[in-house]
């Protein structure tokens, strides 16, 4: 049995996941001009791009490679010179130094980059920007060049710089100390020059960097030498003077006097400790004698002589001053005993104090001495290494070389961009991303209704039927089109509705039907009088009731002469005796909501109301109200109080979720439960388009049934 279940949830979620993925593919389906236009855009902004604004660019690239082998100069100080071999870190720095303005800055000053078109600031032709600035300014006959200001030759060469940066590229080649140096212009000479130019200068700058380093080494140690020096001979003089100042101790006997300190602590908590207890001893002793406590006070003495005596006390023996007596000495002792204690403790923590004062004194100057020797040493040895470096550094200059030599210069290429397919196949790709990025926001952002199971699910309640959208021309003689087409699909859906409302309670069948919705134009006249008529072939006897006395019926044109007013029963002007509600050219009676200045809601609450509908049920078989919308006004949740069942209309793709909540929710507070909801005005057109046109039987199985 379980593994069935389990078969079954794992069919039923894989029927979701499929029903998930149609209604995605139906809704872009349904997107499907969105998304041609938004990809037809996007290829057509592309082409005009590649057409109209960019430049052929011509890419050209030396290749250069850095050496692992450096003679070391001054291996311990890398801030001076860097040395060993070259690591990931070291190829990043080769390639900032590349990057660097100063070094772009000689190769424009080289190569007189600022006079060239190609780099004016104030043509810019590699950018993009520019181009398009240009193009806009030529529409309207201006120059661009006209709207720049005057800029200094330095402003200049600095705005050049920054080109020649974006028109320049340094890379590394993967697992390789090998760099390449591209440069991509318009021109192709140009390229191939900056690349082979740039390369050479990098070759040099090394060299001169070096150079300068080595300089700058050989005066950094002269003068650290002498400094070390310096520092070494004072060390060594101040050893001497404070060897000859202070009567040293070495670690062992330090370490003996640190142990004796140790050993005067340990015996001052033993001291205080039996301080401490004497003293709690006499205070009890005290605190007994005071309240008269003899047993707690010889208890708390514990002596041998006082029990004695306070035995020979309790037979008699002898007097209440002898034990008083007893008891005087006894404390005298113990006070006595306690003041030896508390000089021994005193003593004890004179000599430890002096002793720790003695230890510390003495450990400060051996750390001093111990300092200074360390000192010593460690300026020693950098006096000798940097005096090695230096001696060294002499030796290395003059025989300086490049870290890097050119393997590969650069040659002529053909025009690498613009990728004409490359571009137009991203724009369309973006456009048709953008497109489908619209839809699914425009279905997200969607609340209505578009199939019966989506508002069942939604509301909790069940359909009793959908209805399809009449046409704006059909509407208007809707009667008359009832009965010329008495099997098109509306009528055929309302012939269902009417099935479904007369079976929703059996035993009696509902009489007295209410039709309302959230707000206006949901269709719920056109609704009533269609299922008026529609029960009236039954043979029935059929009145509607319009119940809207806040609005007049614009929905079905009728004789006003041949009806009354729903008001006009309520205040009691017209009896119900004295008047023929029947409409001859509708086949049934209509108790017309004409405009009234009395409030509706309270004409509904009165018990004249209550009273015409139980007159009305012995009247008619079947009574129709048509109410006004739940959301607008309080009507309908007055009149349901004298209803048999209430039929709730929702618009197709129109009503909103939360319309629809609320609506339910606010007829649910006056304790009226919907029989069942309509899905209205169904687009049988579009319908097929959202992919529910199975649901509502208006597909192609359906269609054979219908008169058209």
């Amino acid at each position: 049995m379980n593994y069935y279940n389990s078969n079954n949830i794992l069919n039923q979620n894989n029927a979701v996941n499929a029903i998930d993925q149609m209604a995605l593919l139906i809704s872009l389906w349904r997107g499907k001009w969105i998304l041609f236009i938004l990809v037809l855009l996007g290829v057509v902004i592309a082409d005009f791009y590649v057409r109209r604004i960019a430049v052929p660019l011509y890419p050209a690239t030396a290749t250069i490679a850095l050496q692992d082998e450096k003679v070391q100069i001054i291996s311990d100080i890398e801030s001076i010179m860097s040395n060993g071999p070259i690591t990931n870190t070291g190829i990043n720095t080769e390639l900032e130094v590349l990057r660097s303005r100063n070094l772009v800055g000689e190769l424009v000053d080289i190569l007189d980059l600022s006079k060239r078109n190609f780099f004016d600031p104030h043509l810019g032709e590699i950018l993009l920007f520019s181009r398009i600035k240009q193009r806009f300014f030529a529409l309207f006959g201006f120059s661009s060049e006209n709207l720049e200001t005057v800029k200094s030759d330095e402003q200049v060469r600095s705005n050049v710089i920054s080109s020649v940066l974006k028109v320049m590229e340094f890379s590394n080649i993967k697992s390789t100390q090998v760099i390449n140096i591209s440069a991509t212009t318009t021109d192709p000479a140009l390229s191939v020059l900056m690349a082979n130019s740039m390369a050479k200068l990098y070759i040099e700058s090394q060299i001169q960097v070096k150079l300068e380093s080595l300089a700058n080494a050989t005066k950094f140690l002269s003068k650290r030498t002498f400094e070390l020096k310096q520092k070494f001979e004072g060390l060594k003089t101040q050893i001497a003077q404070l060897s000859s100042q202070s009567e040293l101790i070495n670690p062992a006997v330090l370490n003996a006097q640190e142990s004796q300190l140790r050993e005067v602590r340990m015996r001052i908590l033993e001291s205080r400790e039996r301080f401490l207890k004497e003293s709690n001893k006499i205070f009890t002793f005290r605190s007994s004698r005071e309240v008269s406590d003899m047993d707690g006070l010889i208890k708390t003495a514990n002596d041998f002589r006082l029990n004695r005596i306070f035995s020979q006390y309790q037979n008699n023996n002898v007097s209440i001053n002898v034990l008083n007596l007893e008891v005087d000495h006894f404390m005298a002792n113990a006070e006595a005993k306690l003041g030896r204690e508390e000089k021994k403790l005193l003593a004890l923590e004179e000599s430890a104090s002096v002793l720790a004062k003695q230890i510390e004194r003495q450990s400060k100057e051996l750390l001093i001495y111990q300092q200074l020797e360390r000192e010593t040493e460690a300026a020693r040895h950098l006096y000798e290494s940097f005096l090695t470096r230096l001696l060294e550094l002499n030796v290395q200059m003059g025989i300086e070389t490049a870290d890097g030599r050119i393997i590969s210069e650069a040659t002529l290429r053909d025009s690498s961009s613009p990728k004409k397919n490359f571009i137009l196949a991203i724009s369309g790709t973006l456009g048709l991303l953008i497109g489908i990025g619209l839809v699914l926001l425009r279905e997200i952002q969607f609340s209505g209704f578009r199939s019966i199971n989506e508002l069942q699910n939604n509301s909790g309640c069940s359909v009793l039927a959908s209805l399809p959208l009449i046409p704006k021309r059909k509407k208007k003689n809707l009667i008359s089109y009832l009965k010329k087409k008495p099997n098109s699909i509306f009528s055929e859906a309302i012939r269902n509705l009417r099935t479904s409302i007369l079976m929703s309670n059996l035993d009696p069948s509902p009489q007295v039907i209410m039709f309302t919705s959230s707000i206006s134009g949901e269709g719920k006249t056109t609704i009533t009088y269609s299922l008026a008529q529609n029960m009236t072939g039954l043979g029935k006897n059929v009145l509607l009731i319009e119940a809207d006395i806040r609005r007049i019926n614009q929905t079905v044109d009728i004789d006003s002469k041949n009806t009354v007013a729903l008001v006009d029963l309520l205040i009691g002007s017209v009896k119900l005796k004295d008047v023929d509600l029947f409409v001859d050219e509708l086949g049934f009676s209509v108790l017309s909501g004409a405009k009234s200045d009395q409030n509706a809601a309270d004409l509904f609450s009165t018990e004249h109301f209550s009273q015409l509908i139980a007159e009305l049920r012995e009247n008619y078989d079947y009574i129709l109200i048509d109410t006004p919308p739940v959301l607008v006004v309080p009507d309908a949740r007055v009149i349901a109080g004298n209803i048999d069942a209430n039929i709730y209309i929702v618009e197709w793709n129109k009503t909103t979720r939360a319309q629809v909540d609320q609506g339910l929710k606010m007829l649910s507070s006056v304790s009226v439960n919907s029989t069942g909801l309509i899905l209205n005005q169904v687009n049988t057109q579009k319908v097929k388009t959202y992919g529910y046109a199975n649901q509502y039987g208006y597909g192609l199985y359906g269609s054979k049934y219908y008169q058209t």
